[in-house]
């Protein structure tokens, strides 16, 4: 059971960030390894879907895939 000190101490921790600043990204995967899980998920889709699941997954998958490029010409431009 926590004690009121336990959320006294939490919520020094969350004040010592000032204001307006959101943390920081991390990357837990690299865009190499990504391109390829997403190729990888539309293969097994070409293999095991037929007809409008086939084309709506390979649709969601291709936008994802489109998102994560866009993200990086972003981040090489910055």
């Amino acid at each position: 059971m926590r004690n009121s000190s336990d959320f006294e101490d939490r919520d020094d921790e969350l004040r010592d960030e000032p204001e307006g600043s959101e943390p920081k990204a991390e990357t837990r995967l690299s865009y190499r390894a990504a391109m390829i899980a997403y190729a990888a998920i539309g293969v097994l889709c070409l293999a095991t879907l037929r007809g409008n699941a086939l084309y709506i997954t390979l649709l969601i998958v291709g936008a994802i895939a489109l998102k994560t490029w866009l993200a990086r010409v972003k981040s090489r431009i910055e």
